[in-house]
């Protein structure tokens, strides 16, 4: 008999859950009771969208071949594993699925926990990274965990469905919609000055014109960028640019008050002479992002900074040689919260209600690393505030790939 009433009431803390694991006699037997249960057997066959069944200790006992699934069961045997375990969740590799400070902000365990404290369906969103590095793939799923009786046992069932596509969807019109609205009230505005003043206001409002389309086609092109990286399809342009170069287009674009948002941008370039060879365009967007959120984390009056230097790698001993790559970093005084932290990079994730994408952060490292071949990272500190970084190899360090 299911349990599966919808909550409608605001979601309460997530309730102390146990981490042990079922026996290996306990786990086999409730394998045994799901896999006879013709109403969980209906389910698998019936419902296209991906379903986990768990026994309390939140392991999986029975999945259907939902295409969301298919994939991965087919690297490992889902028996017996967590949800975060199943999905190569990088933070469930390393503490162990619901073990972590972070997975009190996993959707999927929020719904899972909340659902078997009593509180019958829960509906959840859940942004989840399967694998790590480079090669890691972004999901966004909608999750719904009901309670669900056989042979007087409890157990959960969990719905999974991407809706990556339709986040994306939203996430683009409110980029379109909000900064795209935002440059074209400005273009605007200028242009009135533009037509109704000589002299040294029109130079003025000449200049201001030209650069407010600048920016409105760099933020059309930079949707297309980001489509065409999801699907593989962009191509870097490398070219041979020195770092000063970037810095003082990226000066250029923020001198204004307005971009700058009342605080203070400081640039220094610390490797004269260096000469990266990548893709100066997408490189830029990436220092765009860095230094945009900076802004937002700055309080008026206050100060980011912008610099590059130099700095060691490994040689083929291990040993750090001088100069082998140059780094780009974004310094602004704020600290990143914890559980914010542990989501930085994922997409459609924001801190900025209403108005946030969640896709600046999650473009640096998809740009920065899969595109570019750098690294890209941060490090927080209530002390010494935060840096958002990206490391480029110089051309003797990067070989023949670049």
């Amino acid at each position: 008999m299911s349990k599966s009433n919808r909550e409608d009431a605001p979601l309460t803390p997530i309730p102390v859950v146990s981490h042990e694991r079922a026996s290996r006699v306990a786990l086999e037997a409730d394998v045994r009771t799901v896999s006879q249960s013709p109403i969980v057997s209906a389910l698998l066959e019936a419902v296209d969208a991906g379903l986990l069944v768990l026994n309390r200790e939140r392991q999986i006992l029975a999945t259907n071949r939902a295409p969301l699934l298919e994939s991965l069961r087919h690297e490992r045997r889902a028996i017996g594993l967590r949800p975060g375990e199943f999905f190569s969740c990088p933070r469930a590799a390393k503490q162990g699925c619901g073990a972590g400070e972070h997975c009190l902000a996993c959707g999927t365990f929020q719904a899972v926990t909340r659902s078997q404290s009593g509180r019958g369906t829960v509906e959840q969103e859940c942004l989840l990274t399967t694998g790590d590095g480079v090669d890691g793939t972004a999901l966004e799923l909608n999750v719904r965990a009901s309670q669900v009786e056989i042979d007087g046992k409890d157990y959960t069932v969990v719905s999974l469905r991407d809706i990556s596509h339709e986040k994306r969807r939203q996430a683009l019109e409110r980029v379109f919609f909000h900064d795209i609205l935002n440059t074209l009230s400005a273009l605007s505005n200028w242009t009135h000055l533009l037509n109704h003043s000589s002299g040294e206001r029109q130079d003025h409002a000449r200049e201001r014109v030209s650069r407010l389309v600048g920016q409105l086609e760099r933020e059309i092109q930079l949707q297309r960028t980001l489509l065409d990286a999801e699907q593989g399809t962009l191509r870097p342009q490398r070219v041979a640019v020195a770092p000063a170069t970037l810095l003082a287009d990226l000066r250029g674009m923020f001198a204004d008050a307005h971009a700058t948002q009342q605080r203070t941008l400081t640039v220094e370039d610390r490797c004269p002479g260096a000469e990266l060879v990548t893709d100066p365009v997408l490189l830029g967007r990436v220092l765009v992002n860095m230094v945009k959120n900076a802004f937002e984390a700055t309080p008026a009056g206050g100060q980011v900074r912008l610099w590059s230097e130099r700095e060691a790698g490994p040689n083929g001993d291990g040993v750090p040689e001088p100069g082998d790559a140059v780094a780009f970093r974004v310094h602004n005084p704020g600290e990143i919260a914890p559980a914010v932290a542990a989501r930085v990079f994922q997409r459609s994730f924001t801190t900025k209600a209403g108005t946030g994408h969640g896709l600046g952060t999650y473009s640096m490292k998809l740009l920065g690393e899969r595109y570019l071949g750098g690294k890209v990272s941060f490090t927080t500190s209530a002390e010494a505030g935060t840096v958002f970084s990206i490391r480029l190899p110089l051309p003797a360090a990067a070989g023949a790939g670049i």
